[in-house]
């Protein structure tokens, strides 16, 4: 398994560093919350905060990634995130819980396997070492184990709730923790949860108390309701991390439920572009009379898949072996049903296996995707085994006429993930394929989307993720209907040629076998369009029938009328060019490693930290010192502080009074600092030489004997220091930004972005009334249904000068973007125009078109218009001034 992250992965841990970031500079995770979700989504998203007294200003965020996006390997992630950016200490413990047994089990093997991406991407993230334990072995974890690395505690829910009996032993006093608790101050001890005799409990519940672990909730759709937030607090965390599919959104406070954080939302769209899922689902049904058929067809489609499966083995070497899982009406129907398939389709028995709960032949299988496994068929009634994950499922089959929605859902869940992460050559092997029995097409359309909903994916993507399909038969990836013409007497290839381009995304023509492959419904002009390309009555005629079935299929399908196809259906070209730099035959975008290129020497830069850059008060709690006396014994002393007492403060003081190192040298101290700031730009010698100055000055402003006091206070030394050189380094590359833009820059299409090669992946759908007729990708992503922007967009498109528009998606790898001094920017909207030029429109709020920011961006898009040669053409409307945008375009 590859550690690598996708770049949706990549967005998701951003936000969730940013969020603790920020939290811990302001102590306010409510407020961070808010501001990044407005910002983010435009819209107003309350933060509920933990309801406990105790967890008041804790950290409790929801990261939203539908099934087959990876929630576990972002979890793996997500620890040394916690640990790094918030708790800020070097080793932690962790508590990752997850919603059953067999997950657990799992989720611990995978973890503490060396070989596997989970484990790999917790020792990069943690920075060191890390221990996995399960409940039963945390029971008996010794004190050097906890404070000698990253200590992880998979468990379940249940584990913690006192009624169970792992709960219980959670709870329990315990002997073999005794030494947890030893060398502790009073007033730290006081906070634990006592026994009768007024004496802390030795137990592991107190023991996660002291430690104040971070929070990961694995699965957290399937956990969540079993997890009170009274439990945690007995717990005491130090933020809680949720990744689930399907977030909590009810709000009844006097039933202990509350919506969930959501911080961050995963789109269908950006795990199709990343090849983590099969998209799209085509779904065939029959009539509950022609149960047998059904399951004949889907066995075919199966075998067909298989020989395409074959072939793309012998291209590219990857090995594929699609199964099918069949859904039996009960379980006394499974080994009849597998007797059937034995005799009526001569399969052999260990090609089909059962796992019905009772029966599950599954477990015996080490590992179903190994080339010499035989499985090609699993018969299930309501779900397969908890956990069990196969990419090589693409075909379900339902022979249950009536369905529990839980099963359906569990069990498409089981054909969405695509085999190795990676597009395969044949487009059929990109699909799933569901096949069902009912009287009703719409309602098992209306099921399939509920269950997509119930993965993870928005009602508006399901809709368009689950799609009828004609025919069971290959090739399904573009044939909702076909018709086979004779190409020399039925063609007339003048008109072919003229109308294909009209065509374009509903139409396919190939005009040497004289197939014609009708894919969508077409308007009137467009069947007009079509016919005349006909020399005889009777090619129309097929042609005819076949757009009316593919219309009929449409109609109960509700997708309304026919839409006509988009700019990027049709592969219409929309290109546009970057800022970039030429030297000599060489030409390159504009970037930040172009504003690096100036040489500079933080080594002379100022190295004071004032009070207001790096605080001499201390965050406020109660702070323990440890130390140990002559004779070898830890002894602890509280040290008081005055103040306003915070959630944030109090858990620094306690976690790094844990994890306190004794003995530090300046030197050992500057030698940290230089490994825990990023600094790639900078040389070793430069920042060594800054460090220095820094602890040198800060010792002798604050009159410090020796660092003891920074080495405890490093993290918040570090963040406060990175922030100055942060600084030097802008006001650097405001001058080179500056330089450059009177310098060599070009705007060519020779380097530009072609958004029809591109995969659109908003990481959400505008779902508002008004229709789009020229967004180049049909819908556009990211945009809300009102406000200014919105507006924006209203008027671009009804605009007689504009071909097609797109709405630029910020920070995606393949979406137009211009260097500032600071980092690049992703203009609003882009426009091909009916002459040929590109209108980029940035729309500004009135309160942000005065600000540094605008100017500057202003003035990179007047460069970037003013390099083009009259080609491309840059404007920022503010205040619904949208005859700014007529006057540029010359209207």
């Amino acid at each position: 398994m590859n550690v690598t992250l996708k770049d949706y992965q990549q967005r998701v841990l951003d936000s969730l560093r940013e969020y603790l970031r920020e939290s811990v500079r302001t102590k306010s995770p409510r407020d961070t919350f808010e501001k990044m979700v407005k910002r983010s989504d435009g819209t107003f998203q309350q933060y509920f905060p933990v309801p406990m007294p105790e967890l008041s200003g804790l950290p409790y965020v929801c990261l939203r990634v539908p099934t087959g996006g990876g929630k576990t390997l972002l979890a793996s992630h997500a620890v040394g995130i916690a640990q790094k950016d918030f708790a800020q200490v070097d080793r932690s413990l962790v508590l990752w819980l997850v919603p059953s047994n067999t997950i657990l089990d799992q989720t611990a093997k995978a973890l503490s396997d060396n070989r596997h991406a989970y484990r790999r991407a917790l020792e990069i993230g943690v920075g060191g070492p890390v221990e996995v334990l399960t409940i039963d072995e945390a029971l008996r974890m010794s004190r050097a184990t906890a404070d000698g690395q990253t200590v992880v505690i998979v468990a379940t829910i249940q584990s913690f709730r006192v009624e169970d009996t792992a709960g219980r032993k959670v709870y329990e006093d315990n002997g073999h923790l005794q030494a947890h608790f030893d060398g502790w101050p009073d007033a730290v001890l006081a906070d634990l949860e006592k026994g009768s005799d007024g004496k802390p409990v030795r137990s592991l519940a107190n023991v996660l108390r002291l430690r104040r672990p971070i929070v990961i909730v694995d699965e957290a759709h399937s956990a969540r309701a079993e997890l009170s937030f009274v439990t945690l607090a007995r717990l005491r965390p130090a933020c809680i991390v949720e990744f689930t599919a399907t977030p909590a959104t009810i709000y009844k406070p006097l039933e202990g439920r509350y919506p969930s954080n959501v911080l961050h939302r995963t789109s269908a769209a950006e795990l199709k572009k990343a090849a983590m899922i099969k998209l799209p689902i085509r779904v065939f049904t029959r009539p509950p009379s022609q149960r047998e058929q059904a399951l004949a067809e889907a066995v075919t489609l199966r075998a067909d898949l298989e020989k395409l499966a074959l072939a793309e083995g012998q291209a590219t070497g990857e090995y594929i072996r699609p199964i099918l899982l069949i859904q039996a009406e009960r379980v006394d129907d499974a080994e009849p049903l597998r007797e059937q398939m034995v005799n009526d389709f001569k399969l052999p028995k260990d090609e089909i296996k059962i796992s019905t709960g009772a029966l599950d032949e599954l477990k015996d299988i080490k590992d179903i995707a190994a080339a010499n496994c035989p499985v090609r068929f699993i018969i299930t009634v309501q779900k397969l085994k908890e956990g069990w994950d196969c990419p090589f499922a693409y075909v379900l089959c339902s022979l249950k006429e009536t369905r529990s929605a839980t099963a359906i859902e569990q069990i498409v869940g089981r054909v969405l993930r695509l085999p190795n992460v990676e597009f395969k050559q044949r487009a059929e092997l990109n699909h799933a394929y569901v096949f069902s029995v009912s009287d009703s097409l719409p309602a098992v359309l209306a099921e399939f989307q509920q269950a997509l909903e119930a993965n993870g994916f928005t009602r508006a993507e399901a809709e368009e993720i689950v799609i009828p399909a004609a025919t069971p038969s290959l090739a399904l990836g573009s044939q909702p209907r076909t018709v086979s013409l004779d190409p020399k007497k039925d063609f007339d290839a003048a008109l072919v040629k003229t109308n294909a381009p009209v065509l374009m995304g509903k139409v396919t023509f190939d005009t040497t076998t004289g197939d014609v492959k009708v894919l969508a419904p077409l308007t009137e002009d467009e069947k007009q369009a079509l016919y005349v390309c006909f020399r005889t009555d009777t090619a129309r005629q097929k042609a005819e029938a076949a757009v009316n079935e593919v219309a009929a299929i449409a109609e109960a399908f509700g997708a309304g009328k026919p839409r006509p196809a988009t700019g990027y259906e049709k592969q219409e070209s929309f290109i546009v060019p970057l800022l970039a730099l030429r030297q000599g035959s060489l030409l390159w975008e504009l970037g930040k490693t172009d504003l690096l290129e100036r040489d500079w020497k933080l080594s002379e830069k100022d190295a004071t930290l004032g009070d207001v850059e790096y605080s001499s008060k201390r965050p406020t709690g109660r702070l323990a010192s440890l130390d140990v006396d002559d004779s070898g014994k830890v002894k602890a002393n509280e040290v008081h502080e005055t103040g306003t007492e915070d959630f944030v403060g109090k858990l620094h003081q306690q976690v790094w009074a844990i994890a306190s190192d004794q003995n530090w040298t300046d030197e050992d101290l500057i030698q940290w600092l230089d490994q825990h700031i990023e600094h790639n730009d900078i040389t070793a010698a430069e920042s060594a030489v800054f460090l220095r100055k820094v602890i040198q000055g800060l010792k002798a402003s604050r009159g410090l004997a020796d660092v003891s006091a920074l080495v405890l206070d490093r993290h918040r030394l570090r963040d406060a220091i990175a922030r100055k050189i942060e600084q030097h380094r802008q006001a650097e590359h405001k001058i080179a930004f500056q330089e450059l833009l009177g310098g060599a820059l070009v705007v060519s299409a020779e380097k530009a972005v072609e958004f029809s090669k591109i995969i659109y992946d908003p990481s959400s759908w505008y779902e508002g009334g008004f229709e789009f007729k020229k967004h180049y990708f049909g819908k556009p992503g990211e945009l809300k249904s009102s406000g200014e922007e919105y507006e924006c967009a209203v008027f671009l498109d009804n605009l007689t000068e504009v071909k097609y528009w797109i709405r630029n998606l910020a920070k995606r790898p393949d979406s137009f973007r211009l260097q500032t001094a600071t980092d690049y920017f992703y203009p609003d909207f882009l426009c091909l125009l009916q002459d040929g030029r590109r209108l980029v429109v940035e729309y500004k709020g009135k309160d942000r078109y005065d600000g540094i920011d605008a100017q500057e961006k202003r003035d990179v898009g007047a460069v970037w218009e003013g390099r083009s040669n009259g080609k491309c053409l840059f404007v920022m409307p503010t205040e619904r001034n949208w005859a700014v945008i007529c006057s540029k375009i010359g209207t």
